[in-house]
């Protein structure tokens, strides 16, 4: 209906003023129980040399007599659109009986995503701030899959450097094998910290850091081995916690993949071709990168790029996580035929990720054919924090994830025990963590990633309003007064009227779910899907709260409306597996 109404408007256009707009945008008013939708005028008063106040009035008296338009009237600059109820009724059976495309994956696109994520140490559990990448990472993984773009997901996972040098030390000196096998990143955790504070008073530690990085760099067979089993260990503490939040990366690269060849891989994905060293020397040879006399290596941007000049190797022939980031770049370049990598990485981040985009453009690793070039983005995010605690990771005052957790299902428990005292406690724990876990990762992703969140449980965990558990409440509500007409046959009805507001604006919303996935896409904005979800799920609450629906009394307006119950159900239940949140049965 929306493509028709904006073909109405470009001929109206055409005929009249002779001008073609290639694109109409139309917008939601204000007022949008009295108009569907607001055309703006501004684009036609350059044009026309018009105001867009008398451009709106202009087309006002031009849309009359249109069969799809039940009325219009110029507001200021815009032209308000009321369509016609029957075409509400011709869409509504549309979507009916095409229900299963809602849900459905699209059609094949052949373009390759790859998506950059977490970025977490090998030796610090997960804590509440690994609640922004990764959530809002695997919401644009689900709906780019849907979208069907091959997507490749890869945990950026830092495991070298002076930290896994102090790690291996401390391990060999304080090292305990039953809290080892108990939970090792939190042994190696405190072994971190432990170390970190006795350096204070033992400086002599230095020199055992330095000799770990000797031995590990030749190949010794015990630190390789320390390596492996603290890696190993990490990436399952680290997709435990992940799983738990339906989240799933396909591959767990870590920075020293790209020190050396010869490092042993744990997971199948190809082979490195250009270690870091092979990077430098190639952007040395390219005149990009110079090196000093001290035997350090920089990169000195041209001026017109406004670009402050960084490090790739230090004078002691040592790599930066910036090189590592360069290879990373070439390593999925030419391994997968990419159109994309979509860095979900926080703001703190910028400058470094515009330093090695524009050093990967200068390479030309990004070229593709035709000249195009793979595009590479920054999904940063700003920061969580708590309402009446401060976090900080250099003093280890900190949340673990898995504690969070914990707490968002036992906060979710005693919630649903106040509320139902018949439930059984095989099915509390299963509900608890639906919804716990729901109600974080919901609080969290309906905040926009350019802002700042606060963590605060009373928002998080209500069941009012904009809330993961107000949203699963109205599903359930659907399925309930779905259940109670089991075997009635719901087939499309060619003769569908609609005589109240609340009907026709659950199926506007049912309608633009393809347009909300694909802004969502986009703009890489979760959020965008999130408000998706509350709109509709206000719009069910009134339209359950003002239209009779089991007591109907016509068998054929009860259908139709059993049909939009139905659709509705699809749709939001569909939204929230998207956001990787899982819908409770019962509650």
């Amino acid at each position: 209906m929306e493509d028709k109404l904006k073909q109405i408007i470009k001929d109206i256009i055409k005929t009249n003023y002779d001008i073609e707009l290639s694109d109409i945008k139309l917008e939601i008013p204000p007022k949008k129980e009295f108009w569907d939708f607001a055309f703006g005028c501004f684009v036609l008063s350059r044009e026309l040399k018009k105001s867009p106040d008398m451009i709106a009035t202009e087309l006002g008296w031009l849309f009359s007599e249109i069969d799809l338009i039940e009325s219009v009237s110029s507001a200021g600059p815009y032209l308000n659109i009321k369509v016609s109820k029957g075409n509400y009724a011709e869409l509504f059976n549309r979507l009916y009986k095409n229900k299963q495309y809602l849900i459905w994956v699209r059609n094949k696109i052949s373009k390759t995503i790859v998506v950059d994520y977490i970025w977490t140490n090998v030796w610090k559990p997960l804590h509440i701030g690994h609640m922004c990448t990764p959530n809002q990472w695997q919401v644009i993984i689900n709906i780019y899959r849907k979208l069907w773009y091959d997507v490749i997901s890869d945990s950026h996972i830092w495991d070298w450097g002076i930290i896994f040098w102090k790690l291996i030390t401390a391990y060999k000196l304080y090292w305990d094998e039953t809290k080892l096998k108990e939970n090792a990143v939190d042994h190696l955790f405190d072994l971190y910290v432990k170390i970190t504070k006795n350096v204070e008073t033992e400086p002599e530690l230095e020199e055992k850091f330095r000799e770990e990085f000797k031995m590990l760099s030749k190949w010794n067979i015990e630190s390789i081995e320390l390596w492996e089993k603290f890696t190993k260990e990490s990436i399952k503490s680290m997709n435990k916690q992940l799983n738990r939040l339906n989240i799933q990366p396909d591959y767990d690269i870590w920075e020293s993949f790209y020190e050396w060849l010869n490092i042993p891989k744990i997971q199948n994905y190809p082979d490195l071709k250009y270690n870091m060293d092979s990077i430098v020397a190639e952007l040395i040879d390219k005149n990009i990168a110079i090196k000093n006399e001290d035997w350090s290596v920089w990169v000195i941007f041209p001026d017109n790029t406004k670009l402050p000049s960084c490090i790739l190797q230090k004078r002691d022939w040592t790599n930066l996580y910036f090189t590592s980031d360069l290879c990373a770049i070439k390593y999925r370049t030419i391994n997968w035929d990419l159109d994309k990598i979509i860095y979900f990485v926080d703001v703190r981040q910028q400058l470094h990720l515009k330093q090695a985009f524009e050093i990967a453009n200068m390479a030309w690793w990004i070229e593709k054919h035709n000249w195009e070039k793979v595009e590479l983005f920054h999904a940063y995010n700003w920061f969580i924090s708590l309402k009446d605690w401060a976090m900080s990771t250099r003093e280890w005052r900190i949340i673990k994830l898995d504690a969070l957790l914990d707490e968002a299902e036992l906060r979710a428990k005693n919630i649903i025990l106040e509320k139902r005292d018949d439930i059984q406690w095989s099915e509390l724990d299963e509900l608890s963590k639906i919804i716990g876990i729901g109600a974080i990762k919901y609080g969290y992703l309906k905040k926009s990633r350019d802002t700042d969140v606060v963590f605060d449980w009373d928002e998080f965990m209500t069941f009012e309003w904009n809330s993961g558990p107000y949203i699963q409440y109205a599903y359930v509500r659907a399925i309930r007064i779905l259940e109670k007409n089991v075997g009635v046959n719901l087939c499309v009805h060619t003769d569908a009227w609609f005589e109240f507001p609340e009907e026709i604006e659950l199926i506007k919303l049912i309608n633009s779910y393809d347009e909300v996935l694909e802004k969502t896409a986009k703009t890489n904005m979760p959020h965008h899907l999130c408000s998706f979800a509350y709109e509709l799920t206000k719009a069910f609450n009134s339209f359950y709260n003002s239209v009779h629906i089991l007591s109907e009394a016509d068998e054929s307006k009860k259908q139709i409306r059993l049909q939009l119950v139905e659709l509705f159900s699809l749709v939001l239940k569909d939204s929230f597996k998207l956001l990787g949140i899982n819908m409770p049965e019962k509650m």
